[in-house]
């Protein structure tokens, strides 16, 4: 049994791991952690850098008793654990990184509709996803699985996502990899136009202890365009992890409540 922690991206929340919280909580702790400005968090005001994040998830871990967890973040999510890898090594018992990268530079005009949003939005309204479906599935993609992650993207405030997008652009570890020794799955979809597979294979070339594994027919969001093979590939890599640490007795499934975990 692992100790599993669970990350969403930019303008995400942890709603994009429902699938994955029904399938490993049968066997594993499951933690699912809404930064703040997401999820269930809409209404706290995010931070606009990654270190900060970590230090918020580093916090999160200990205050629900959690001793060594695997820590898997998509996206944004994948920064936050590299920032909080390298800020509390003796942390994690292991990574995931989910179609993510070690520098996450935005578009300009991406963020500059993300500031223009974040003016003329209401507190802590949700105001959707900014970018197209189109730029985040794979071409092959059922009209199911379009659906599905339709449901579940763009679950923040708008203050959150320009945070979130402010935060990528500054986002920038490629030198520090190395100092990352942690066992880490590094894990993308063939088709992703987001994180395409270079970023992928330069986070598996530079991290001492990575696995690289990519999905065909998946774009940015593996785990659910493609949601039986990402949990097995997930399955193979916990399994081949060294025995963990006694467990807390803690029960988590209560932190897996609505869209995410509740602060």
């Amino acid at each position: 049994m692992a100790e599993l922690v669970f990350l969403h991206g930019a303008g995400d929340s942890s709603a994009v791991w429902a699938a994955q919280a029904e399938h490993f909580q049968a066997s594993h702790r499951v933690l699912g952690l809404d930064l703040p400005g997401h999820g269930e968090r809409l209404a706290e005001r995010a931070f606009e850098d990654h270190d900060a994040n970590a230090n918020e998830i580093t916090r999160l871990i200990h205050a629900r008793g959690c001793s060594k967890p695997v820590v898997i973040g998509h996206s944004m999510g994948g920064a936050v654990v590299l920032s909080l890898a390298l800020r509390e090594p003796r942390l994690p018992r292991a990574l995931v990184l989910v179609a993510s990268g070690a520098r996450l530079r935005m578009h300009p005009r991406l963020l500059e509709s993300a500031r223009e949003r974040a003016q003329a939005a209401a507190g802590d309204e949700i105001v959707g996803s900014l970018v197209p479906l189109e730029m985040v599935v794979s071409p092959q993609a059922s009209a199911g699985t379009r659906a599905r992650v339709s449901m579940v993207v763009g679950q923040s405030a708008a203050q959150a996502t320009y945070a979130d997008f402010l935060a990528n652009d500054r986002f920038d570890v490629m030198e520090r990899l190395q100092e990352i020794k942690a066992p880490t799955l590094v894990l993308g979809g063939e088709d992703d136009q987001m994180a395409p597979p270079k970023y992928q294979q330069f986070l598996a070339d530079r991290l001492p202890a990575a696995t690289l594994v990519l999905l065909p027919a998946a774009g940015h969001y593996p785990h659910i365009e493609q949601e039986a093979a990402f949990n097995d590939e997930l399955e193979r890599f916990l399994s081949n992890l060294t025995p963990p640490p006694q467990p807390h007795p803690q029960h988590w499934s209560q932190y897996w409540e609505g869209r995410g975990e509740r602060a």
